[in-house]
């Protein structure tokens, strides 16, 4: 069977600023070890002793509520909290006791409102977790925020700035664009006066609402970030989408996902918590990934099945994406 590529993301920067992005690391070696094993291990089925990476959901709260964003969609019943910091320390010293490479403190929610996230990034540097990071929307990027992150040692934050101006203003209300580039600028300007380079700033738009200003937001970003990307829209009012066959998913071999009250769902695309395998409030990372649970939804996934399963049949992620044939400089 050939796998088919999926590509939902693009990187907008030339061959030298990608090189410095990818290279550019704390631990470069242990990247791309990383890296390796991330693209490979699904390929080959390999099951690693441990995932390659986990998501802690610090927090599944957010400050805004964007038209676009899935959390318009859910259909079932959610709570949203801020992840308590034992069952986050638990987590993070068994990632650190199997020498995991990266953690993502985010998922569902913005990852600035635990009052307690500097903390948070502390706590898992220390243990010895190489690569530290997480998703916002940029808003709490005070001066003194700023200085605090990179004290705590974060190694990387994505930022997302959907479209330019006007409309940035109307998919974001209440933020401000122009208040949302001067914390990026700040934070940029902060961390190499300050930080060494760290945390690296990662902006990401979504092409359908800055087409035909590409070059315009390419321009706005590149002097105040380390990496301009872009995604492709997704409609989550969908129920079901259509789907490739013989595409096979990645998910499974390479990370798992713990929400903020400790339930791990089947990937990040199962945001509606269709399938939860696991609570690590009761179990180790190293037994639910090991688990009866997972896999059976590996078998499911390599016999073809995964349209048996919800969150399969509305993925986005596994559609073979065309971005790369309406990217355009204009």
């Amino acid at each position: 069977m050939k796998t088919k590529i999926n590509v939902t993301q693009l990187c907008m920067d030339d061959g030298d600023r990608q090189r410095r992005w990818e290279e550019d690391r704390r631990h470069p070696m242990q990247y791309f070890k990383n890296r390796f094993q991330w693209f490979k291990y699904p390929l080959w089925h390999y099951v690693a002793p441990f995932p390659l990476h986990v998501d802690f959901e610090v927090t599944s709260r957010c400050n805004l509520s964007c038209p676009m964003c899935f959390r318009r969609n859910f259909e079932n019943e959610q709570e949203f909290t801020d992840m308590d910091i034992e069952l986050f320390k638990k987590g993070v010293d068994e990632c650190a006791g199997n020498d995991l490479y990266s953690i993502r403190l985010s998922w569902r929610g913005e990852s600035t409102l635990h009052p307690r996230i500097l903390e948070m990034i502390r706590y898992a540097k220390e243990a010895g977790i190489q690569e530290v990071s997480f998703l916002s929307n940029g808003s709490a990027l005070s001066e003194e925020f700023c200085m605090g992150l990179i004290e705590s040692g974060l190694d990387y934050i994505t930022i997302s700035v959907d479209a330019l101006k006007d409309k940035y203003n109307e998919l974001r209300k209440p933020l401000d664009f122009e208040e949302t580039v001067s914390n990026i600028s700040r934070l940029y300007s902060i961390k190499e006066a300050h930080g060494g380079g760290f945390p690296k700033v990662k902006v990401q738009g979504i092409y359908e609402y800055f087409k035909g200003r590409v070059r315009e937001y390419y321009e706005t970003f590149k002097p105040i970030t380390d990496n301009v990307s872009f995604n492709i829209r997704h409609d989550y009012e969908l129920q079901s989408v259509e789907q490739e066959d013989q595409l096979f998913c990645p998910y499974l071999w390479q990370r798992i996902t713990v929400t903020a009250n400790g339930l791990v769902p089947i990937c990040i695309s199962d945001w509606d918590l269709d399938e939860p395998v696991a609570d690590l409030n009761r179990d180790t990372i190293r037994d639910i990934w090991h688990g009866q649970k997972m896999e059976a939804l590996r078998k499911m996934h390599l016999a073809n099945n995964r349209l048996q399963l919800k969150p399969c049949r509305k993925c986005y992620r596994t559609k073979t994406a065309t971005v790369e044939e309406v990217f355009d400089w204009e």
